[in-house]
């Protein structure tokens, strides 16, 4: 589950690198890669271990003309899967 208190990290052994305005993951480990473009993109680079997801979401509300509630649903369904594949952790 994602809750807005929760504090996430991205793994360390994930490279991101931009490429033609695409964020570009690699999993070290299994050698999959992930895009992530515009939003999603943007949510990565804040999953920094020091934001917790209710921070994410107000600073993607403040930059994103959406209404909020549509931004939480999109960013916990984004988290979803950035956890599910391992690409995201806990930071406590």
């Amino acid at each position: 589950m994602v809750e807005l208190a929760r504090r996430l990290r991205r793994r360390d052994r994930v490279l991101a690198r931009q490429a033609a305005g695409t964020l570009v993951l690699l999993d070290l480990d299994s050698g999959q890669y992930f895009s992530l473009d515009g939003v999603g993109a943007r949510a990565w680079e804040l999953c920094d271990g020091e934001r917790d997801v209710g921070a994410i979401l107000d600073a993607l509300g403040d930059e994103y003309d959406a209404p909020i509630e549509v931004v939480q649903e999109d960013l916990i369904a984004f988290l979803r899967e950035m956890l599910d594949e391992a690409l995201l952790v806990g930071a406590d």
